[in-house]
């Protein structure tokens, strides 16, 4: 009976082990990351890699929010601001994906959990306060974006790499201001 239980347990830690690990591989974006790693020579390469697709991966989760508003949201301004996010977010994300294609580096296929998490959080939201906290949420990831964003374009050696970025913070710092501007306007 004792070595029965001793089975047991031994299966019950091996399957939560198990289930863990297949959480992390069921991950697009650690999946592109793991083999990114095994194709880059240099450190220097691996995280341009890894910068392009934590970037994609991002471009995927604004995309879903904007998609969100623009059904969502019954203030006009905030449907505008959202389907010209997914507008200019789905431009990017084709110039990014084309460079990763161009130079080999695996991507994801769609956006994070958390991003998947925060879509179903919002669309729970109630009108008055979905614009708010929907325009926060973007506004947040902007910001965010813009930081790694220059962080990346000042230590790329990568020409091609560096034009996109400069051309994404453009537009990044222009959706931003729209964002504040709204946030201010919702107010």
């Amino acid at each position: 009976m004792k070595q029965i239980c001793n089975i047991l347990i031994a299966a019950f830690f091996i399957s939560c082990i198990a289930s863990c690990d297949n959480a992390k591989k069921d991950d697009s974006n650690a999946i592109a990351e793991k083999k990114n790693e095994k194709k880059f020579d240099t450190r220097a390469e691996e995280k341009e890699a890894d910068f392009v697709a934590d970037a994609i991966e991002d471009k995927y989760a604004e995309i879903k929010l904007a998609e969100l508003a623009s059904t969502k949201s019954s203030n006009k301004q905030v449907q505008d601001v959202a389907q010209q996010l997914v507008n200019d977010q789905t431009v990017s994300l084709t110039a990014l994906q084309n460079l990763a294609n161009k130079k080999g580096i695996s991507i994801p296929v769609e956006e994070g959990e958390d991003a998947k998490k925060k879509v179903n959080e919002l669309s729970e939201q109630g009108d008055p306060d979905f614009d708010k906290k929907w325009c926060d949420e973007i506004a947040s990831k902007h910001e965010k974006a813009i930081r790694e964003y220059e962080l990346m374009r000042d230590r790329s050696t990568d020409t091609e790499l560096k034009e996109i970025i400069t051309n994404d913070l453009i537009v990044l710092r222009a959706q931003l201001d729209k964002l504040n501007a709204l946030e201010e306007d919702i107010m």
